[in-house]
């Protein structure tokens, strides 16, 4: 807190940001919370957050009272990476609000709506003595109640839903029989939060409130003497830890998480230093306390590559040490190829960081940091303030909890190119090798056997194109946030052209890797997405894209596309974009920012080394 203090006496306004930023995702105590609000707020006198930065106007409801919830919460969205402006709805009237089609939330138009809701919101209750098939009429009318109320907001607003689910009820009158009989109100709860995740529509998502409670435990979660006086949903012990998470949440809709970790070894991956103790003195594997709980992290690392997140290897040590650690230990989960970079050397860590983000193509922003050494996390935070940084104890069976308290890898879909994306970067990798032994690219491309799927956009892929449109900031030619309900909104207008483009080679699939938007105005289309994963960049998809919007553009019968193009910190690969397509310059303003119009009269259409085809 002093140092953000002085950055901000100082003048140096970016880097308090940072350090601001920083502290959010890591103080535990409710004060240290209001006390950053408070520096936040001078520091928005000064200058506003680094970077460029998506607005979101989030509508705050409960059926408990939500104002002590909004400034931290309001910072703690911040923090994510995201300009925010809330409507704070008044106590218990989130029904009303949410029915409503001319209500104060309606009217304000959200993007995304934060339902904190709990058991005291609950409609209906078991009776004692009833069957269980009647329990379950009644489980089948609280969720329809909670999902109806959802679907009326989302219909007047088209904005996504984070819906608190219901932790347990503070007392246990039946005791340990409750656990048999299905009208106990606390089985009850459990079979009403399962039925709400099992039903919930795409646009809702859930703030597990009641898993929080199961790791922090109810007594510290709820502090009855608050709720009886204020009604506060939850304990000022735990209430920056409950709006971090409600935060990741709506960070994770509008694609601001991170999606890589870089690992150091030596007391990180195992106890001990594998270059002064040998592999057979490292500590991992079954035996000890201590040896368990990091083959237990590594586990728990293999599950994060599973569902799409990027592992990279930062360590101070002799590579071919470090790498018959992961060969010859006979207790290490993960190995080699799990690692897509494996930077083991004397350099330092800020520097090898670069080079994984350059090496991936991927910003700093998507990388988190796990190292057991102060030093070293200090390190980074002061050289690369873009890259996250979890803040490591000293024991190691906390480190999973420590990652997952810090909120940085929460995601609301789970996409097939999210499993395989570690896969799909691999095969980059190859790529890219392959092109560093060819000098002609057209020879390159040649070799690649490319294969495209264009289509317009549909209910199949729409969770991995809002993915896209989300998370891609270089290949963007206006960097346009859109949650899926917005894109879903969006691909059913008639005056709208819109397509996908898949990708795959002989390396393998690349999956759905850019995304293309279009509305009429008159005689002409006027594009409004165009971006691309970095991943296939100069392999001609954006000419085939290109193709296909004039033929496109042709059947509708306009005479032209416009395109934009706004210029921010990331995404200057494409400055000339529209001029290497053939498109003529209109104007351009003093921010950089340039208009551009394609003639289809005077449009050849691009030889492109990729065969389009239906499937693949």
């Amino acid at each position: 807190m002093d140092t953000l203090k002085q950055l901000i006496d100082t003048g140096q306004n970016e880097a308090a940001w940072h350090r601001l930023f920083d502290l959010v995702g890591r103080t535990a105590d409710y004060t240290d919370l209001l006390s950053l609000c408070r520096w936040r707020d001078r520091l928005a006198r000064q200058s506003k957050p680094p970077g460029t930065r998506k607005a979101v106007k989030l509508a705050l409801l409960g059926g408990v009272e939500t104002e002590l919830l909004e400034a931290p919460l309001a910072l703690a969205i911040e923090a994510v990476g995201l300009d925010v402006r809330i409507h704070r709805s008044d106590y218990n009237t989130f029904a009303q609000e949410m029915l409503d089609s001319r209500s104060r939330t309606t009217r304000f138009g959200p993007d995304v709506a934060v339902v904190v809701v709990g058991p005291p919101n609950l409609p209906s209750w078991p009776q004692p003595g009833d069957a269980p098939e009647d329990v379950q009429v009644l489980v089948e009318e609280v969720c329809e109640y909670f999902l109806g109320l959802c679907g009326m907001l989302h219909e007047h607003t088209k904005c996504e839903v984070v819906l608190n689910n219901m932790h347990p009820l503070p007392t246990r009158p039946l005791g340990n029989l409750a656990a048999k009989l299905s009208w106990d109100a606390n089985r009850f709860i459990k079979r009403v939060n399962l039925a709400l995740g099992e039903r919930a529509p795409a646009y809702v998502h859930f703030n597990d409130v009641d898993a929080l409670v199961a790791q922090y435990g109810l007594r510290q979660w709820i502090d009855l003497r608050y709720w009886y006086h204020a009604k506060q949903p939850v304990s000022f012990q735990c209430l920056p830890t409950y709006v971090r998470n409600t935060a990741s949440i709506v960070g994770a809709l509008f694609g601001v998480t991170a999606k890589c970790l870089v690992l150091d070894l030596d007391n990180t991956l195992w106890g001990g230093v594998v270059g002064d103790d040998g592999i057979e003195g490292i500590r991992i594997g079954e035996g000890d306390a201590v040896s368990e709980a990091y083959k237990e992290f590594q586990h728990y690392l293999l599950k994060l590559k599973q569902r799409g997140i990027l592992l990279c290897v930062c360590s101070k040590n002799e590579e071919a040490i470090a790498l018959e650690a992961f060969e010859s230990h006979p207790e290490m989960v993960l190995k080699r190829e799990d690692f897509l970079v494996f930077n083991a050397n004397w350099v330092p860590k800020p520097q090898n960081i670069i080079q994984i983000a350059k090496q991936l193509n991927i910003g700093l922003d998507s990388l988190v940091f796990i190292d057991d050494n102060p030093a070293e996390r200090e390190q980074v935070r002061q050289r690369l303030p873009e890259v996250k940084v979890v803040e490591l104890g000293d024991d190691p069976a906390d480190y999973p909890r420590l990652i997952e308290e810090a909120c940085l890898l929460e995601v609301t879909a789970i996409s097939a190119e999210d499993r395989q994306r570690s896969v799909q970067y691999q095969q980059n990798i190859e790529r890219e090798q392959l092109r560093g032994t060819l000098t002609d690219p057209k020879a390159f491309l040649a070799t690649l056997s490319q294969k495209a799927v264009v289509h317009p956009f549909d209910q199949k892929h729409l969770e991995r194109i809002t993915q896209l449109i989300n998370k891609t900031n270089q290949f963007n030619l206006t960097t346009m946030r859109m949650s899926r309900s917005q894109v879903d909104q969006m691909m059913r207008r008639d005056n709208v052209l819109t397509a996908y483009l898949r990708l795959s080679d002989r390396f393998g699939d690349n999956g759905l890797v850019s995304v293309f938007s279009a509305h009429r105005e008159d005689a002409e289309l006027v594009i409004d997405l165009w971006l691309m994963s970095c991943r296939v960049i100069q392999r001609g998809a954006e000419q085939l894209l290109c193709n296909h919007a004039v033929d496109q553009a042709r059947v509708v019968g306009v005479s032209a596309l416009r395109g934009t193009y706004i210029p921010t910190a990331k995404n200057g690969l494409v400055r000339d974009h529209y001029e290497s397509l053939g498109f003529t310059q209109l104007d351009g303003s003093g921010d950089g920012t340039t208009h551009w119009r394609l003639a289809l009269d005077e449009y050849t259409p691009f030889d492109v080394s990729i065969a389009t085809v239906q499937d693949y």
